[in-house]
């Protein structure tokens, strides 16, 4: 069986803690990105990186909503921030 690359393992950091640690993440992977400064593997690793933090957004948001779809008896309600 082969074994993963050394590199793989080292530049593939652990899940966030919390949503709001996976946005904060996210948002600076983007500065990086769009100052344009980084070389071409870093480039790529960062990438994949915030590929990786808006799949978590993204889950924990569904979780989220699955939550509140239970709590509102199996259908979302309309948001009224008045």
């Amino acid at each position: 069986m082969p074994t993963p690359s050394p590199s793989r393992t080292v530049s593939s950091p652990s899940a966030p803690a919390t949503y709001e640690a996976a946005l904060e993440e996210l948002e600076q992977l983007v500065a990086q990105l769009d100052a344009g400064q980084l070389p071409l593997d870093q480039l790529l690793t960062r990438y994949q990186r915030g590929a990786e933090l808006l799949a978590f957004c993204r889950a924990r948001l569904e979780d989220v909503e699955n939550q509140i779809k239970v709590l509102e008896g199996g259908s979302l309600k309309p948001w009224d921030a008045a």
